[in-house]
């Protein structure tokens, strides 16, 4: 399965918050690193996370790692058929692990309300 994450500094992000987005390869145990690239999100105005989530489901991604979701963007990921974990920021390594391992229940709604502004 091919998992996508908005990563900071090596911490699981939010969809709309992401420096980058990373698309893991998860096959059993062994994850691989397939792509990385800078979050479309970041250059947009309005429902930012959007753009990160189709960026990776268009590049095949059918599980989303996440710090945060909003209603458009779990309504979107629902739409495709994708999972949705939420995970406090944690090293993406970690969450990776607790994946693999079973221990992350997919995410039954959004974590807030459908508008969602970062303050400078």
């Amino acid at each position: 399965m091919k998992v996508a994450v908005p990563v900071t500094n090596g911490y699981v992000d939010g969809p709309g918050e992401g420096e980058t987005v990373r698309i893991y390869e998860v096959d059993g145990n062994s994850v691989k690193l397939v792509e990385e690239y800078p979050n479309p999100a970041l250059t947009k105005e309005t429902a930012r996370g959007l753009w990160m989530l189709r960026s990776a489901l268009e590049r095949g991604a059918t599980a989303f790692l996440v710090a945060e979701i909003g209603p458009p963007g779990f309504r979107l990921l629902k739409q495709n058929n994708a999972s949705i974990y939420v995970v406090e920021p944690m090293p993406v390594e970690e969450a990776l692990r607790l994946l693999i391992e079973g221990k992350l229940k997919e995410a039954e709604g959004p974590t807030h309300g459908e508008h969602h502004h970062h303050h400078f």
